[in-house]
């Protein structure tokens, strides 16, 4: 009876023993693959997210594409423009450049003139000195005068498509028989203008005349010298450019 219950004990232990070591190797094996799903769905996560951002990059890429032609156009189309706008200038013979270089030309004249020819802020200046035009006091052109704006007015019909601004300027002496320097500076540009129109046939079309009185010195007005220098009228030639946005337009 005892060596049967032994051998039951036995048989119920090898039991319990057969059923315990599985069940622990299931539950692990069903730990890793929890681990294993868990990771899969986390590499998952982590494609569809890559894929997303890839999707982003290509569409931004188009994007960047799409911007960097616009931006290659818009500059190949302002070339363009460019292009156009010194041909037609060219064609006009409005080129400052070639204005400058014939100005050049007639500078020996200019000076000979009393006047001063400089390039600056892209303009031709031609500076005279009131004393070659003007009487003390006065806003009629003498004889001088005339002969001096007739080397103005040959640069002004070498080049039909500029056009001249006329700036007078005063010191600080007040002149008696005016309201003010300002009205005698203004004054006498409009006389240089009437000059060029009616002895010389310039278009007055092209012609602007401003006064600047005694508020554009040059030179130091304490001294005889500087008053004498800041005494003067200015001729600036400049390209007409009244057409410019015309010609701009004309490519869109």
């Amino acid at each position: 009876m005892k060596h049967l219950l032994k051998l039951s004990l036995f048989a119920v232990a090898s039991m319990i023993i057969i059923s315990c070591g599985p069940s622990k190797k299931l539950k692990a094996a069903n730990a890793q693959i929890s681990d294993l799903n868990n990771q899969v769905s986390a590499l998952n996560a982590k494609v569809a997210e890559d894929e997303k951002q890839i999707a982003q990059l290509k569409q931004e890429n188009v994007q960047y594409s799409k911007e960097a032609q616009d931006c290659r156009e818009a500059k190949e189309a302002m070339a363009r423009k460019m292009d156009n706008l010194e041909k037609n200038l060219k064609e006009q013979g409005s080129s400052i450049h070639d204005i400058l270089e014939k100005a050049r030309i007639a500078n020996e004249k200019l000076v000979n003139a009393g006047a001063e020819v400089l390039y600056k802020d892209g303009l031709v200046w031609i500076s005279m000195p009131d004393k070659f035009l003007f009487k003390s006091g006065s806003s009629k052109v003498g004889d001088k005068g005339k002969e001096g704006l007739k080397v103005i007015a040959e640069v002004l019909n070498d080049n039909p498509k500029v056009k001249a601004i006329i700036i007078g300027n005063t010191d600080t002496v007040k002149v008696k028989g005016t309201a003010d320097n300002w009205s005698l500076s203004t004054e006498r540009a409009n006389a240089v203008v009437r000059i060029l129109r009616d002895t010389f046939a310039i278009d007055p079309a092209r012609m602007t005349s401003a006064g600047k009185g005694k508020y554009n010195p040059v030179a130091d007005n304490s001294t005889p010298e500087g008053r004498e220098k800041n005494r003067r009228i200015e001729i600036v030639l400049n390209p007409d450019l009244s057409k410019l946005w015309e010609m701009l337009e004309e490519e869109h």
